[in-house]
Formats: structure tokens, C-alpha cells, sequence
């Protein structure tokens, strides 16, 4: 300390902060300031905390539910859709491509892949072959499962069955040369199977007709008719037959008819 002229002390006045009052910034250091912004903002954030409750109700801040009902201009009634098929169980369903020999070409046609099914009529008993064309449904088979048809192996195929009948699918009955090809020898052998035993079932279910003294034209069933034209047309669709060395299937028609 530095003395004056009368013999006192005088005490030297301490040196401004370079950066302002040391109150500001606090004590000692120029830099104390900026702990005090971050606390004076914690602060204020504690004062002022953030509202996550949910609006309360009737105060018109929920979004309320639409209740305007929109009905069709045109309204449309259920119809109810009748297949021919109600009152007939199914014995054996099998997916399969079906041909068929057009006579007036002499070459063999596809007529479509779908499901081939035999159903037993539950007024009848007896069995027939149904096949409809799959996504459309559009009958492609339709005919009694006539006893003694010959089933034929395609020559150079056992996934493929010929055999001549007297169909019904376009409502009309003639005769026609059927091929049948499946995805697999196991189910081809499956579909003989089930059509040989519909075969024998028809037999006995005819035969019994026969006894109750029925006969074609006489209060015959649709069947018995198919039965007559069918001994009619045996020998236009034996002459068929002789032609099934003309069945030609592809690699690629084989993969498509999945079972």
C-alpha cells in the first residue's frame, strides 16, 4: 500500500473486468455470465411447464364423428343363384384340361381347364361328369357316367385319359371324343378309378330301372335317353377313338393343368 504526504495508507482501487461488471458475470472471471443465462432459462422453463393433457370435453377442440349416412342411388335385390348342381353330392373333384376332337378340322381342340367333378344325384342316385371352366364356370363336360365306357390311354402320356360319350354340355346331346390330361400320373390313375366305380354304381342303378319296367320313351330318365343315343352313336365314336394317336399336349399345357 502506498502512503501520502500525511502518513495514511491509501488503498489501491481493484481493476475493472475486461468484460463488465463482475455482478453480471460473477465473481472473479469474465465469463461467469453465461451459467447464469443457462440457469435463468432452466428457470423459466420450470415456471411455465408444457400442458400434454387432453382437451377437455364440450370445449369444441375433439373432432366429433360424422354421423351423415350415404346410401346407393340404385339399390339391388339378392338374387339367389341356381347351379343344377343343389341336391347332388360330390364324389370326386380333380383340376384338369379337357379336349376335345373336332371332326370338321380333324384335329384336336382345347375346350378348357377347370374343375372335373362326379356328382350323385340324391333323387336318382345316379352319377354323372361335370366339368366347368374355371373363373367363368361355363360348362365344358356334362354327361351321365355311361357303364361300359373305355377309358383309353393317350399313346405316349399316362397323365391322359380318351374316351367317347354322349355329352351334354351345350345343351344339346351328341356324341364327342374327350381327352382329359392331369397334372401327375398318381391323379390321373385316381380319376379312372373314381370314373370306373361311377361305371359299375350306374350299372346296377339301370338295371334297376330296367326291373321296374322302364324303358327309353316310356317314363325314361334323362339318363336311360343318354343310354340309347349312346348305343346309337357307338360306332361314329369308336371310329373317333381309332384317332387318339392325334393327341398332342405340350410342355407347357402340362404345367398349366394343376391339380
Amino acid at each position: 500500500m502506498a502512503e501520502n504526504g500525511k502518513g495514511e495508507e491509501i488503498k489501491a482501487s481493484s481493476p475493472s473486468p475486461v468484460f463488465g461488471s463482475a455482478s453480471t458475470f460473477g465473481a472473479g472471471t469474465g465469463f461467469g455470465g453465461f451459467k447464469g443465462v443457462g440457469a435463468a432459462a432452466s428457470s423459466s422453463q420450470a415456471e411455465k411447464p408444457e400442458d400434454n393433457t387432453p382437451p377437455e370435453e364440450g370445449t369444441g377442440e375433439t373432432e366429433e364423428e360424422c354421423q351423415a349416412e350415404f346410401r346407393p342411388i340404385v339399390q339391388l335385390e339378392e338374387v339367389e343363384r341356381v347351379s343344377g348342381e343343389e341336391g347332388e353330392k360330390t364324389l370326386a373333384d380333380f383340376k384338369s384340361k379337357l379336349y376335345r376332337f373336332d371332326n370338321d378340322s380333324g384335329e384336336w381342340k382345347e375346350r378348357g381347364i377347370g374343375q372335373v367333378r362326379l356328382l350323385e344325384s340324391s333323387d336318382t342316385g345316379k352319377i354323372r361328369l361335370l366339368m366347368r371352366q374355371e373363373k367363368t364356370l361355363k360348362i365344358r363336360a356334362n354327361h351321365f357316367v355311361m357303364p361300359g365306357t373305355k377309358l383309353q390311354e393317350h399313346s405316349g402320356s399316362e397323365k391322359a385319359w380318351v374316351y367317347s360319350t354322349v355329352d351334354f354340355a351345350d345343351e344339346e346331346q351328341k356324341p364327342e371324343l374327350f381327352c382329359f390330361r392331369f397334372s401327375s400320373v398318381e391323379r390321373a390313375q385316381e380319376f379312372k378309378r373314381h370314373f370306373e366305380d361311377a361305371m359299375a354304381h350306374n350299372e346296377k342303378s339301370l338295371a334297376a330301372d330296367e326291373e321296374q319296367g322302364e324303358s327309353p320313351g316310356e317314363g325314361a330318365t334323362d339318363a336311360e335317353t343318354a343310354k340309347a343315343e349312346h348305343a346309337a352313336k357307338e360306332a361314329e365314336a369308336d371310329d373317333l377313338a381309332g384317332k387318339v394317336g392325334q393327341v398332342k399336349v405340350s410342355e407347357e399345357d402340362d404345367k398349366s393343368s394343376q391339380a
